[in-house]
């Protein structure tokens, strides 16, 4: 990764950490601020796309099943495995 993805790639981090933290509530603007993120970051490893979707798809299945009112345990639990991931490929 270059500098640039390794900032947004530790953006995306943060916003996790943000909602797990309580500072924010808004799981329906993270959800889409980490896709945003993940466009902006222009990936070439498809392997790694994949991988970073299957972690972002159920938050995206619960963002439009859920809206605003999101079961937060269920949300933390799939938030916290894509900071897991995050973490682990961030070199």
């Amino acid at each position: 990764m270059n500098e640039h993805q390794i900032r947004l790639w530790i953006n995306m981090i943060g916003l996790i950490e943000s909602y797990l933290s309580c500072e924010t509530e808004d799981f329906y603007g993270i959800v889409g601020q980490l896709e945003g993120a993940l466009d902006a970051c222009e990936i070439k490893d498809n392997d790694l796309i994949n991988q970073w979707y299957d972690f972002w798809v159920p938050l995206e299945i619960r963002r439009a099943v859920e809206g605003k009112e999101v079961n937060r345990t269920k949300a933390v639990e799939e938030l916290t495995a894509l900071k897991e991931f995050l973490m682990k490929n961030l070199s």
